[in-house]
C-alpha cells in the first residue's frame, strides 16, 4: 500500500498507521505500507524528519536523498530562501547524494525568477557540484499552447482580462526563456526540444523551470518517489498493490500515487485500486490509470479505518 495522504488525517506516516491497522482487523493478509507523501513542498514531513536548517529551509535525510522543506512550517516554497538553502548547502561541499527539492505543483510564495539570482550563470556555476532534483506533478510546460499561462485560462476562456493576464505572463516567461533555455543548454543533452517546452518546466508557476535553468533534474514526484521508498520492488511480491490518495481528480490520477502504483502494479501483471474521499473522474479514465477499480470512503480517521477494513473485505477476506 502506498500512502500519499487522506483528508482530515494530519500526516501521511498517521494514515498509514491508520491504515495499518484497520486492515489487521479484517484481514489476516499482510500489508506493506510505504508512506510516500505527495510530492508537494511538505513531502519532507512524511519521512519522520529529523530536521536542520540550510539557509532558508529545513532538510533532512530520506531514502530519496537530502530532501529540503520549507523552513517554519511554510506550505510554500520562498524563492529566495530556496537559493539561500542551495547555495548553503553547495558551499559546504558535503552533501552525499542527490539534494531533493520537492515541488509539486503549489506556486511558490513570491516570483519564482528570484530563484535565478541576479546573474544566473554564476549561481548555476555555484551549484555545479549538487545533484538537484526537483520533484513536480504535473506535465505542463512552460510556454506553449499547453504552457503555464494557457493553463490559467482552463474553463474561463471567456474571461477577456483572465486573457490579457495570461498573455502578459506568456510574453515576460518568453523573454526568460530566451536566456534560460540557452543557459540550461551548456553541457546538457536536451534533444531538440527547449527547456521551456520540457514536461514539467511548467509547474509551481514556473519554480521548476527556474530550478531546471539552474541544472535541476526534473521528475515526476509520485515514481521517483515510490522508487525512494521500495514500494516498486515491495509490488513484485504482492497479490495486490492499493493506492490511499485523498481526492482523485483529473490532475490527480494523471500525475499522482494512483496511477504510479497502477502502472508498477502492471509490470507484475496483478491488480491496482485507489482508495480516496471523492471520486472526480469517470469509470473510463479509471480504466484507462490502469486501475482494477477505486473506492471511496470519508474524511477523517474512522471514515479511512472503516474504508481499508472493507478494502481488505474486498481483496484479502479473512479464510
Amino acid at each position: 500500500m502506498g500512502v500519499e495522504g487522506w483528508p482530515g488525517v494530519d500526516g501521511a506516516r498517521a494514515v498509514g498507521r491508520i491504515a495499518a491497522e484497520a486492515w489487521a482487523d479484517a484481514s489476516d493478509a499482510t500489508l506493506e505500507v510505504f508512506v510516500v507523501g505527495d510530492g508537494g513542498p511538505r513531502t519532507a514531513d512524511s519521512f519522520a524528519p529529523s530536521w536542520i536548517s540550510v539557509g532558508g529551509a529545513q532538510a533532512t535525510r530520506t531514502p530519496a536523498g537530502l530532501m529540503l522543506a520549507p523552513s517554519n512550517g511554510q506550505l510554500r516554497w520562498n524563492p529566495l530562501d530556496l537559493t539561500t538553502a542551495l547555495l548553503g548547502l553547495a558551499a559546504a561541499g558535503d552533501v552525499e547524494g542527490a539534494v531533493i527539492v520537492p515541488l509539486g505543483d503549489a506556486s511558490p510564495a513570491g516570483d519564482a525568477t528570484d530563484l535565478l539570482g541576479q546573474t544566473p550563470a554564476a549561481t548555476r556555476r555555484a551549484l555545479a557540484q549538487l545533484q538537484v532534483r526537483a520533484l513536480v506533478s504535473t506535465d505542463r510546460p512552460l510556454l506553449g499552447f499547453h504552457g503555464m499561462s494557457a493553463s490559467l485560462r482552463n474553463g474561463r476562456e471567456s474571461d477577456a482580462a483572465l486573457a490579457v493576464a495570461a498573455q502578459e505572463q506568456e510574453q515576460r516567461w518568453s523573454t526568460i526563456a530566451e536566456s534560460g533555455d540557452a543557459l540550461a543548454s551548456r553541457g546538457m543533452l536536451l534533444g531538440p526540444a527547449r527547456l521551456s517546452a520540457a514536461p514539467g518546466s511548467g509547474a509551481a508557476g514556473g519554480l521548476a523551470y527556474c530550478l531546471a535553468t539552474l541544472g535541476a533534474t526534473l521528475t515526476r514526484a509520485s515514481d521517483y518517489l515510490c522508487d525512494a521508498v521500495g514500494l516498486a520492488n515491495a509490488v513484485a511480491e504482492a497479490d495486490v498493490a492499493l493506492a490511499v490518495c485523498g481526492p482523485l481528480t483529473p490532475a490527480a490520477i494523471d500525475h499522482g500515487l494512483a496511477s504510479t502504483v497502477a502502472g508498477i502494479a502492471a509490470r507484475h501483471a496483478i491488480p491496482a485500486a485507489a482508495l480516496t474521499t471523492d471520486l472526480g473522474v469517470g469509470r473510463r479514465d479509471v480504466m484507462a490509470a490502469g486501475l482494477s477499480g477505486t473506492h471511496e470512503g470519508g474524511a477523517g480517521a474512522e471514515g479511512l479505518a472503516d474504508l481499508v477494513r472493507r478494502v481488505a473485505q474486498t481483496w484479502a477476506p479473512r479464510r
